[in-house]
């Protein structure tokens, strides 16, 4: 079936394309033009006027509309990606927060599964841990969270293709190791929940990490020990030009004004937006997978108030809370949420 949506401003890698077309058989795109004449036999959509963007790659996400990716059943992945979609996410990478093998079996078993369908919106599955620093957990649970093991993960990574993303905190022993294995597979790696200074940060880069997860959160910033300073994990991230970042950009986890400076720093094409979202995301439940985790001033928190857990953010808030609270320009904002995190993962 012919689809067309006419009378339209359209983002292209061009820039702006005004009173442009669209031309879709069978959810994919055929043409995109700046004539916006009516194509005979297709169905017409009059944008009037409106916006026409790229939809959002979701790098960073446990779930949605009531399902979390820890269940690990294709319930709960149906439910939480289907949720997600209907915001503006069209492609999206689940993430496990720290698990035991045994959820991470179940969860790759049916990534795989999803992986595998004609159209599917899954790209891959991510790992967020179980690799932290504890001192760091934040809303992790700390009774998963342990030290790189070799004999653990080399026989899911060798056993499950799906898994294109893990996390770790490079100061933990085995990080190294483990970051050169991974990436040797062609798994990004990413640096989480962690304490990590200069030095660590530089050698993690050396052994192929070249993502911050949840930049700000979870990790250090300028700090001192007794009289002496010491940079923190963002100044480090900061100082490594080429080191990407994502941020979960609802406005709370990151305050505009750091979203502000992620963006004069790191730019579009280093900075993306993700939105760490929890099941209760897209969702009238206000119930999360965690029972230590509430909801509260829209955000996900551990119910002691001492660390954020998660959020409840959809992909338009992110794009919303990036132009309207941080004034980063429409079209950096939609980049940020679509073509950057695209070329982070390799898509």
């Amino acid at each position: 079936m012919l689809t067309q949506i006419i009378n339209a401003k359209i983002l292209t890698p061009q820039g702006w394309l005004k009173d442009g077309s669209v031309l879709m058989r069978d959810n994919k795109i055929l043409e995109v033009t700046n004539c916006d004449l009516a194509v005979i036999g297709a169905e017409l959509i009059d944008a009037k006027g409106m916006y026409v963007v790229p939809g959002g790659v979701e790098i960073h996400c446990h779930g949605g509309g009531g399902g979390d990716f820890m269940e690990g059943t294709e319930e709960a992945f149906r439910t939480a990606i289907n949720a997600h979609m209907k915001h503006g996410t069209t492609s999206i990478f689940p993430t496990l927060s720290s698990s035991t093998v045994p959820m991470i079996e179940a969860a790759a078993e049916t990534c795989t599964k999803l992986m595998a369908e004609p159209d599917s919106p899954v790209l891959g599955l991510h790992l967020e841990g179980h690799y932290l620093n504890i001192k760091m957990a934040g809303g992790q649970m700390p009774e998963n969270i342990k030290d790189p093991d070799p004999n653990e993960y080399i026989p899911i990574v060798e056993k499950w293709n799906c898994i294109k993303r893990w996390d770790a905190a490079p100061e933990l022993p085995g990080a190294m190791q483990f970051g050169k294995y991974i990436t040797g597979k062609g798994i990004v790696a990413s640096v989480a929940h962690t304490q990590a200074e200069f030095e660590d940060i530089r050698s993690a880069w050396d052994s192929g990490y070249t993502l911050a997860t949840h930049f700000y959160n979870a990790m250090p910033g300028f700090h001192k020990r007794r009289e002496y300073k010491y940079e923190g994990t963002v100044e480090s991230i900061y100082l490594i030009d080429d080191m990407n970042v994502e941020v979960v950009a609802d406005g709370i986890h990151v305050p505009p004004t750091i979203l502000r400076l992620i963006y004069k720093i790191k730019g579009v094409e280093r900075a993306c937006v993700i939105t760490d979202a929890l099941a209760c995301a897209a969702s009238d439940s206000n119930v999360a997978f965690d029972p230590r985790v509430i909801i509260e001033d829209g955000v996900c928190k551990l119910a002691d108030r001492s660390a954020l857990a998660g959020s409840v953010a959809t992909m338009d808030r992110l794009i919303r809370t990036l132009v309207q609270k941080a004034e980063i320009p429409l079209e950096d904002a939609v980049r940020m949420a679509s073509e950057t995190p695209s070329k982070f993962m390799g898509v």
